[in-house]
């Protein structure tokens, strides 16, 4: 192995020169030139077995299923997609099957093609399953093969998605130079394609019209004359000609708009479409010119918005976006004739400003999303009479909107809400915060994220130090307050404003007595325990000394709950398994809390998914999460220097390990 070793030439005396460096880059970079585009070569698949296992396994899917799949083509290779915009697209597209014996969910039909081969999911750094999936460039060459033949969007020769009129009914944006058939004067695209291909022509014919210039040499007063003459008719006669080609080909565009189904932005970074042309989309279903990546790198705006006036004309419309589209302070007033939308995405839009209240007119909506909008302050209240909505994702809770919760209760099926809360006013400690929800029949995941203007009271004491005095002198008053609210019932900090009956303070004054015991151990159990019931007889006084009933224990049916920049230390009192018997997930992000609470020892949460992520104040081991959480088979928990000896990875999750 050393005589071996020894004949190999070293690594550094091989390449360390420029000029080694340039001949591997330049060999490398001509190996790759030479390759055969899987596009473009049409025989590159046939000599193989693999082109045949998967017609096999294309044709044993149905239709629907295998224009869904059809629906990667269109996204670059090795484009992560999201399952969202999937389910999106194919509600609009109404490629979701309706009858009662096809049922089959987005995930299931995603599951069926990554089970044969079609597409993979992409994995969070956890190792965890994400909700994104993407396509093998290899398999995606084949999918745009039958995406040619089906006419689902046109492609050029290497396969990517083209602007191209007249050749599908979907249509995309991409990012082009120079005119396009979007532009406003279609004869100038015209000509400069002509212009193109004439550039395309041999150099014989460029050699022949220099012979034909050499020729005119004549007598120059004759040869003026005659020129002069010809050029007025030829000029009359191409005018004549430019506006016959300039009205057929308006009248061409304008029908062909009107036949569109789809129109999908695939890499256009100013979806500015012209005036003219967009109340021509008469019969177009899905109308997506926000952007699909996950992420924000390409940025997207628009100058001019008047040309969404012309969804007027649009009462086909199922799905519309604009997710991610800057220089929108308003939608317009027409956005409410859209009566056949379903599915409505701002998300992102940085811009906006304010909703018309003509969003009320959507009946058939069930889906909108206001989310990352962080200048819209209202809601108008009308969007209470949207009675199909099942998502609402985004809604502001401020002084100024008009539209509180209480308005939302007549949405009886509404499945998902998020909440973003821009006033400190609003709290969600007390019992009766969580009455409000239980109106919601049908709602099983919450999320509720505290802005900038939920947090100002902690914001406007750093910056006022002069009232450092007042609050200490506040804080001298707190054992003194606690002491009233725990035994006389005074209603103090957002407690209960009922006063009990004398007995209650009966109950208390023993309770205080036994703090005085010897054994402070069980003092302070008794104590504890008698507090405990003194506050579920205060809480139940109007029932005549019945047995306590859990917080709505049977009314509220959440599965899924997300507390984000909670601005408290203690948590809400109705936080407790008790009360939020179904829940599944809960997950809490940044914020004050300083524990997870149960009303006591012998509670035990039915989490099965629990995300903590910031969180610098909550105090607890891997035993006290096992002890709390019996029933969770996955734990993720970033940056939370106090919650200690959990056996996660080095992204921070934990996964239960089935057998």
């Amino acid at each position: 192995m050393t005589k071996v070793q020894a004949q190999l030439p070293l690594l550094h005396q091989t390449s360390s020169s420029t000029e080694a460096r340039r001949l591997l880059t330049t060999t490398s970079r001509e190996e790759a030139s030479k390759l055969p585009s899987p596009y473009q070569a049409d025989g590159i698949f046939e000599k193989g077995s693999f082109l045949k296992d998967f017609q096999d396994r294309y044709e044993t899917l149905g239709k629907r299923e295998k224009l869904c799949l059809l629906c990667f083509a269109i996204f670059p290779e090795n484009a992560e997609v999201s399952e969202r915009l999937l389910r999106f697209w194919w509600e609009g597209e109404r490629l979701r099957p309706e009858s009662e014996s096809d049922k089959k969910t987005v995930n299931e039909i995603l599951e069926e093609f990554v089970e044969r081969g079609f597409i993979e999911p992409v994995y969070k750094r956890s190792g965890s399953k994400g909700s994104c999936y993407k396509m093998h460039p290899i398999v995606r060459c084949l999918i745009v093969r039958h995406a040619k033949e089906a006419n689902f969007f046109y492609y050029d020769c290497k396969g990517y998605p083209n602007m191209e009129f007249f050749k599908s009914k979907k249509i995309c944006l991409v990012k082009s130079e120079g005119p396009s058939w979007w532009s406003k004067d279609v004869l100038a695209f015209t000509k400069a394609r002509e212009q193109a291909q004439a550039q395309a022509q041999p150099q014989a014919e460029q050699g022949k019209d220099k012979k034909q210039a050499e020729a005119e040499t004549m007598t120059k007063e004759k040869k003026q004359k005659q020129k002069q003459k010809q050029k007025q008719k030829l000029e009359d006669q191409e005018r004549k000609e430019m506006e016959k080609k300039r009205a057929a080909l308006e009248t061409t565009r304008a029908k062909y708009l009107g036949n569109l189904q789809t129109l999908f932005n695939v890499s256009k970074q100013f979806p500015e479409l012209p005036e003219e042309l967009f109340p021509n989309m008469k019969n177009i279903d899905v109308l997506y010119l926000g952007r699909w990546e996950r992420t924000a790198e390409r940025h997207m705006e628009v100058v001019d918005v008047n040309f969404l006036r012309g969804l007027k004309n649009m009462s086909k419309l199922r799905f519309f976006s604009l997710q991610g589209i800057s220089g929108i302070k308003k939608l317009p007033n027409s956005i409410g004739m859209l009566q056949n939308l379903r599915i409505l995405d701002l998300k992102a839009c940085d811009t906006l400003e304010e909703l018309p209240e003509e969003v009320g007119l959507l009946k058939m909506l069930s889906y909108l999303d206001l989310s990352e909008c962080y200048l819209l302050e209202t809601i108008p209240k009308d969007l209470s009479k949207l009675s199909k909505l099942k998502v609402l994702k985004g809604f502001i809770i401020s002084s100024n909107s008009p539209c509180d919760l209480t308005h939302l209760t007549t949405l009886s099926e509404l499945e998902k809400l998020s909440i973003s809360i821009h006033d400190d006013k609003f709290s969600i400690k007390e019992e009766e915060s969580i009455k409000q929800f239980s109106k919601f029949k049908s709602l099983t995941k919450l999320q509720i994220a505290w802005g900038a203007g939920g947090i100002k009271k902690s914001a406007d004491r750093a910056k006022h130090p002069e009232d450092k005095n007042k609050t200490s002198e506040a804080s001298k008053l707190w054992p003194t307050a606690k002491v009233l609210e725990k035994y006389l019932k005074l209603p103090f900090l957002g407690s209960s404003k009922s006063v009990p009956k004398k007995g209650n303070v009966t109950v208390a004054a023993a309770t205080a007595k036994a703090g005085q015991d010897k054994n402070g151990d069980n003092a302070k159990k008794k104590k504890s325990g008698a507090v405990l019931q003194s506050n579920v007889h205060a809480n139940n006084k109007d029932q005549g000394g019945r047995s306590p009933k859990p917080v709505l224990q049977s009314e509220l049916k959440l599965e899924k709950l997300d507390i984000r920049c909670y601005p408290d230390k203690e948590p809400p009192k109705w936080l407790v398994p008790k009360t939020l018997t179904h829940l599944k997930r809960l997950y809490f992000r940044c914020g004050e809390l300083s524990h997870i609470p149960v009303a006591n020892r012998d509670e035990r949460w039915n989490v099965e998914t629990l995300r903590l992520k910031y969180l610098i104040n909550i105090k607890m081991d891997w035993k006290q999460v096992q002890k709390q959480f019996p029933e969770l088979k996955l734990l993720e928990k970033v940056n939370c220097p106090q919650i200690t000896f959990c056996p996660c990875d080095a992204s921070g999750a934990w996964e239960l390990k089935q057998a």
